[in-house]
């Protein structure tokens, strides 16, 4: 940890606006939630086109639509548990 401070010395300051990042990444998953699951339901593409609900590449935007949901709420869940857990302790 010591030598990513070293390198990077910003991140420090990422670490005490953690609430107003996980905020801000957070309005923007809900964004890409539109633009990945709601806006192509409601558009009117022929099978066939990129834009179809059923074409490989919206199936690949809803795919990585999830996973980045998986790690933004992994990554909420370990800071505030570590957080926490460090509260506790003291």
């Amino acid at each position: 940890m010591v030598s990513a401070f070293e390198v990077a010395p910003w991140l420090i300051e990422v670490g005490h606006r953690k609430t107003a990042v996980f905020v801000s990444v957070g309005a923007l998953l809900v964004l890409n939630y539109w633009l990945a699951v709601v806006r192509p339901r409601q558009m009117n593409c022929a099978p066939g086109e990129a834009c179809h609900i059923d074409s490989s590449p919206m199936r690949l935007n809803r795919v990585l639509f999830w996973i980045s949901v998986a790690i933004y709420a992994g990554a909420v869940a370990v800071t505030y548990a570590a957080l926490w857990w460090v509260r506790m302790q003291s």
